[in-house]
C-alpha cells in the first residue's frame, strides 16, 4: 500500500493553502489507519484465506509518502498453485477512455 496525498481524508482535513507535504502528522495518521483496515481485513476477514504469518515494513519515498511492503505466509490450502489461482486475487485492467477518461489518461 502506498499514501496517495489525494486521499479525501487527507485533502478534507487541509486548511486553506496547505498541501499534503504541509501535514505530515496527517499523512502518518491516514496512511496508519488505512494500513491497519487492510490488515483486519488481510487477518480478520480472511480475504485471502488463512495467514500463518505476516511481516512488513514501512518505508519512505523522496517526498515523504509512506508506503508498506507486506509479505504474507497462507496456510497450504490457501495458497495459489494454477494461473487461475492467481487470477482469482490479481488483476489488471485498462479503464474504459470513454466512461473513466482521467484514469484512462492516467494510465
Amino acid at each position: 500500500i502506498t499514501c496517495n496525498p489525494k486521499w479525501p481524508e487527507i485533502q478534507n482535513a487541509l486548511l486553506l493553502g496547505q498541501t499534503a507535504q504541509d501535514r505530515p502528522d496527517l499523512i502518518s495518521r491516514i496512511f496508519n489507519m488505512k494500513l491497519k483496515a487492510i490488515f483486519n481485513d488481510i487477518l480478520k476477514e480472511d480475504i485471502f484465506g488463512k495467514v500463518l504469518a505476516y511481516l512488513y515494513t514501512i518505508e519512505f519515498q523522496k517526498r515523504g509518502l509512506p508506503h508498506a511492503h507486506v509479505l504474507l505466509i497462507l496456510a497450504q490450502t490457501y495458497k495459489p498453485k494454477t494461473v487461475a489461482d492467481y487470477d482469482t486475487i490479481i488483476s489488471a485492467e485498462i479503464p474504459n477512455k470513454n466512461s473513466n477518461p482521467d484514469t484512462f489518461n492516467t494510465v
